[in-house]
């Protein structure tokens, strides 16, 4: 071993240390590992050892500190020193990356520190080309759109990665101009993802209403947040290529709505689909005030 590479060791133990001691009962302890993890955020390479900690294989109480620390610390530098790094774009690049195979409770923080990204670079300062089409491609290949292409691809995590790069676009990005057309990023979210999307989420219905509530719990997920990034899409704006879609769109959230039993009792199994078909009535409210000169057709 170089003595770079045994340098890089002694600090990744470093940082494995400082971070298990975050979660010691003793205040004092905690407020030095705190200090202890500053000092180290100097390293321009920090953000890239604290995500590999977060995404690793260390036990889940070090990985949920590492991610938060990582949410906390992006929020404190993303503007200043974090965007101007040499390694920003790797940064960026393995996050999203690590988004797609991190269990629920990491991709939870993680995915907060993600939207703080999306905001400023895709959102804001529009200098991440390359972000749509990446993520149409792991959509695409992901584990239970195309079984065996990408098995570490995971769907719902994908999709919850759309879900924070339409999210801004709820609402309006200038208000103050009185009729502001829809953002190039949104079109462009529009065209290559969410019209393909709908062919999916019309089999992924197909699967949810032939069998028993709660037994197609996956798949029920996936509707959810597909919904989410619908309503995200057209609560403000209309993007040209999301008209096409209304129909098949509005007719699968029909179903999804007749399929509604209010006859018997509410059983945990059935908590989902209420989720759903509370999130296609929004949508509907969404399209009849926003849009109703398209709905009316």
């Amino acid at each position: 071993m170089d003595i770079e590479t045994h340098a890089a060791a002694l600090a990744r133990d470093e940082l494995r240390r400082l971070l298990a001691a975050t979660l010691s009962p003793d205040k004092a302890s905690v407020d030095t590992a705190a200090a202890g993890l500053d000092a180290l955020s100097s390293d321009p390479r920090f953000p890239l050892a604290i995500l590999a900690v977060a995404a690793g294989d260390d036990d889940h109480g070090m990985r949920v500190a590492a991610a938060t620390y990582l949410k906390n610390f992006t929020r404190r530098n993303l503007e200043t020193r974090l965007c101007s790094s040499e390694v920003y774009k790797e940064f960026r690049d393995q996050l999203a990356q690590a988004l797609l195979r991190v269990e629920p409770a990491i991709l939870r923080v993680l995915i907060e520190v993600f939207r703080q990204v999306v905001e400023k670079d895709f959102v804001k300062d529009n200098l991440w080309p390359e972000l749509i089409p990446q993520l149409k491609l792991v959509i695409q290949s992901s584990n239970l759109i195309s079984p065996g292409q990408h098995p570490e691809w995971n769907t719902i995590n994908a999709l919850t990665v759309l879900q924070s790069v339409v999210r801004p676009f709820q609402y309006f990005l200038n208000p103050k101009v009185v009729k502001e057309s829809v953002p190039q990023q949104l079109e462009q979210i529009a065209a290559e993802i969410l019209v393909p999307l709908q062919v999916t989420f019309h089999h992924f219905s197909d699967k949810v209403l032939l069998s028993p509530d709660g037994t197609n719990l996956e798949y029920e997920q996936l509707l959810l947040i597909t919904c989410k990034c619908m309503y995200f899409t057209v609560r403000s704006y209309m993007p040209s290529r999301v008209k096409q879609i209304l129909p098949s769109f509005c007719k699968d959230m029909f179903r999804i709505l007749d399929s509604l039993n209010f006859n018997s009792l509410i059983e945990d199994g059935s908590t989902m689909k209420l989720k759903i078909a509370k999130r296609c009535l929004i949508i509907f409210c969404a399209l009849v005030t926003r849009h109703r000169k398209h709905t009316d057709n």
